[in-house]
C-alpha cells in the first residue's frame, strides 16, 4: 500500500497542517458572517467541522486509490458530504453547540464549502495518482527490455516434488507474478518456480513481452488485443485466456509488433 500523502514527508505535514489551520479560520469567517455566532462557538464549529472533514479526507485516499471508476468517486464524495453533515449534527445537537434550527440555517455554506474542498482534494488526489503511475511506467518500461541474445534462456528447469521438468520458452504462453515465485503457463498446464520477473523479463527470449508489472506474455500465442474503458487494456490469447495489460506494456507491445 502506498505512503499517505498527508503524511508521505515533513515538508507535506508542514504543509497540510498549515491547509488545515487556514480552513479553520476561513470556516470559523464564515459561520461568524453567515450565522452571526458568538467567537467561541464558530471557532469551536470550525475545529470540529475542520477536524472530521480532514478524517474523511485522510480515509477516503485509501478509497480512490482503488477506485478508478468516476461514477463510484462520485458516490463516495456524496456519501463523505452526507455522513459528514450527520455526524456535525449529531455532536452538535448532544453538545448543545448549536440548536437544530441554527444547524439547518448553516448547511448550505457547510455542503458548499465541503464539496469545493472536497473537488480540489480529488483534483489533488488524481494528480499523485498520475505522477505515481508515471513512475511505475517508467519503471515498467526500464525493466521489460530483454538482455543480449547471448543470455536468452533456451530452457527453463522446475523442480515438482522428485521430478525435474525442462520446458523451453517456445512452449510458454504467458509468466505471472506470485510473490516470491513466478507461475508457468502452457498449453499443457503450468508450473511454479522460484525466480523473479525481472529475472526473466531480462532473460526470456525477444518474443516475449512484459504486458504489465505482474505478466509476461508470448506474442506468438496472441489473437488480438481489446480495449476496456480508458486506457484499459485486455490481451485476449489464443486459447482464450485474458491477460490486463497497462499503459507501458501496451506500449511495449504496439513497439514490438511495429504497430
Amino acid at each position: 500500500m502506498q505512503s499517505h500523502p498527508f503524511t508521505h514527508s515533513m515538508v507535506r505535514k508542514i504543509g497540510v497542517g498549515s491547509l488545515i489551520l487556514v480552513a479553520v479560520i476561513i470556516y470559523c469567517s464564515l459561520l461568524l458572517f453567515y450565522e452571526s455566532a458568538s467567537l467561541y462557538v464558530a471557532f469551536a464549529d470550525s475545529l470540529i467541522s475542520v477536524g472530521l472533514w480532514c478524517g474523511a479526507a485522510y480515509i477516503s485516499w485509501y478509497m480512490v486509490e482503488y477506485t478508478k471508476v468516476w461514477s463510484a468517486r462520485l458516490v463516495i464524495a456524496l456519501g463523505v458530504q452526507i455522513l459528514w453533515a450527520s455526524m456535525l449534527f449529531f455532536l452538535f445537537c448532544m453538545t448543545g453547540l448549536e440548536s437544530p434550527e441554527d444547524f439547518y440555517l448553516s448547511l448550505p455554506i457547510r455542503l458548499l464549502a465541503g464539496l469545493l474542498a472536497w473537488i480540489a482534494l480529488t483534483q489533488w488526489y488524481g494528480q499523485l495518482e498520475e505522477r505515481q503511475e508515471a513512475v511505475v511506467e517508467i519503471t515498467e518500461e526500464e525493466e521489460a527490455f530483454p538482455a543480449p541474445e547471448e543470455n536468452v534462456l533456451d530452457r527453463i528447469s522446475v523442480k515438482d516434488g522428485t521430478r525435474i521438468h525442462i520446458i523451453h520458452p517456445d512452449e510458454l504462453l504467458y509468466v505471472q507474478a506470485c510473490g516470491d515465485y513466478v507461475n508457468l503457463f502452457m498449453e499443457k498446464g503450468q508450473y511454479v518456480k522460484e525466480q523473479t520477473m525481472k529475472y526473466m523479463a531480462v532473460h526470456l527470449p525477444p518474443c516475449f513481452v512484459r504486458i504489465h508489472r505482474s505478466c509476461i506474455v508470448n506474442v506468438e500465442y496472441i489473437l488480438r488485443i481489446e480495449l476496456f474503458g480508458k486506457e484499459s487494456y485486455h490481451v485476449r490469447l489464443k486459447n482464450g485466456t485474458s491477460l490486463r495489460a497497462s499503459v507501458a506494456g501496451y506500449k511495449l507491445l504496439k513497439q514490438h509488433l511495429n504497430l
